[in-house]
């Protein structure tokens, strides 16, 4: 995710995997792409939004749609289990179709 006005730059990793060092790669490649009025700090720092570790690939991008949702102001919602998972599955689905 990158603010720009606060020119910060930070990478979640939903599974605590070991691409980190490859995403950060990729975070220094797109900054240098930014023009220069627009570009942040180089330094690009790590999200925690509290979400708890993925343990699967099927769910990746519901963790990472939440971890931005968090990054808006929302509050975290504890404990992701199969059911609420499915359910923001079906939610966020729909929020497309709209």
């Amino acid at each position: 995710m990158m603010n720009l006005d606060e020119g910060k730059v930070a990478i979640y990793n939903s599974s605590s995997s070991s691409y980190l060092i490859s995403v950060c790669s990729v975070a220094q490649v797109l900054i240098s792409l930014l023009p220069n009025d627009a570009r942040p700090r180089p330094r690009v720092q790590t999200y925690e939004p509290g979400l708890e570790v993925q343990v699967d690939s099927y769910n990746c991008g519901i963790y990472v749609l939440l971890a931005f949702e968090i990054s808006c102001g929302a509050q975290p919602l504890g404990h992701l289990d199969k059911k609420t998972l499915q359910y923001l599955r079906y939610r966020y689905l729909c929020m497309c179709m709209d």
